[in-house]
């Protein structure tokens, strides 16, 4: 397992850039944008927060296969395709 900590430092490394960068886009977003884009901004830098994260879960799955990252890797994919799902619904949906 100690073979893989800088692969698990490399991937928590990306994912508070990822973090940092998507502060940075919601937070660069002038007021004077229109509410459904910034609406879609949001979700979307959600949407690929639950990317990374998944990712970074994936990693942790592939350094202990058999130990606790199967668990943390089974619940999660669980609970972030479901919040893909609401997302994706969100973005795409028909305006009523």
């Amino acid at each position: 397992m100690f073979k893989y900590d800088a692969l698990v430092y490399m991937a928590m490394g990306i994912v508070i850039l990822t973090i940092i960068i998507a502060a940075v886009v919601v937070a660069k977003t002038p007021e004077t944008t229109e509410l459904e884009t910034r609406k879609i901004r949001v979700a979307t830098v959600t949407l690929i927060g639950l990317l990374i994260l998944f990712l970074f879960v994936s990693v942790l799955y592939f350094v202990d296969p058999t130990g606790a990252g199967k668990e943390i890797f089974d619940k999660a994919y669980t609970a972030m395709l479901t919040l893909a799902g609401a997302i994706s619904g969100y973005i795409f949906g028909a305006k009523t």
